[in-house]
């Protein structure tokens, strides 16, 4: 795959009532979050967040690897 590590990502959405399960893998390296958003939410913004949070993710794994140690020093593993 050419590009970005999330220049693709999968999305699964589960509707429940009021809200909206959203799983988000990338398929570049495999990274994958969970969050719940409106269930009248675009589907354009719903993957728009789906990029921050992969991004953020990716970027706070990054600084774990690099020092060893969580970045907010509150000890504990990032999953």
């Amino acid at each position: 795959m050419v590009g970005s590590p999330d220049s693709e990502i999968l999305l699964e959405m589960n509707r429940m009532r009021g809200a909206m399960e959203v799983r988000a893998v990338s398929a570049g390296d495999g990274l994958e979050v969970v969050f719940v958003a409106p269930a009248n939410a675009a589907q354009s913004d719903i993957e728009r967040l789906a990029r921050a949070k992969l991004a953020y993710v990716r970027g706070k794994s990054r600084e774990t690897e690099d020092t060893g140690k969580r970045p907010d020093k509150k000890g504990g593993w990032i999953a």
